[in-house]
């Protein structure tokens, strides 16, 4: 009784193979499948396909996606100093702010805050922090990327068509110089 089993097996696994070559079938987990919807890798590495919204001026670039109850934000520049991106408003009052740098030691130094008049800053590091699901940071070749991932619900209300975006780059690793090069979008938001 033993031997009719690996017999069994290996019929099995000809019909299988035969299916497969005639289009019969479709390949199991290890061949081919419709790709998952994919998500950004909040590494500070930007990659192509990875944000649903890309607006690139050259020397400053700005990236979004929205899944489910996260809003991912990128912003990407020729500067080895700070870089920063703001959401609900076209300026930076009324804007709320997420800026950072990579110092000369390799390490990040973020932080998140409230734009005011006059191009001022109020922090809100512990309120706003609360809303940063990860965030990441990387500086090379002359270029600085900031990438996070925030509580969309917290930026982004039920029925809400668009968003506003303001980004900009600036010289040194410092919160308070100002901005080289700044932009700001609108982004048409999926429902």
């Amino acid at each position: 009784m033993r031997p009719a089993l690996p017999v069994l097996l290996l019929v099995l696994l000809a019909s299988a193979v035969h299916l497969l070559a005639e289009g019969k079938a479709e390949p199991g987990p290890q061949g081919r499948q419709a790709p998952a919807p994919s998500l950004p890798v909040v590494d500070g590495v930007i990659t192509p396909g990875e944000y649903d919204f890309t607006r690139d001026s050259g020397e400053l670039s700005f990236f979004e996606k929205k899944t489910g109850d996260t809003l991912y934000l990128a912003v990407q520049g020729m500067t080895t100093g700070w870089v920063g991106v703001g959401v609900g408003a076209l300026e930076m009052n009324g804007a709320t702010i997420f800026m950072g740098y990579v110092d000369d030691a390799g390490r990040v130094v973020f932080k998140p805050q409230a734009g005011e008049p006059g191009h001022t800053h109020e922090d809100t590091s512990d309120a706003v922090l609360k809303t940063v699901r990860s965030y990441a940071m990387k500086e090379s070749g002359g270029k600085t990327t900031l990438e996070v991932a925030l509580v969309a619900s917290a930026y982004i209300t039920q029925g809400q068509a668009e968003l506003q975006a303001i980004y900009a780059i600036g010289p040194d690793d410092s919160f308070t110089e100002y901005h080289l090069d700044r932009d700001f979008t609108t982004v048409p938001l999926k429902q």
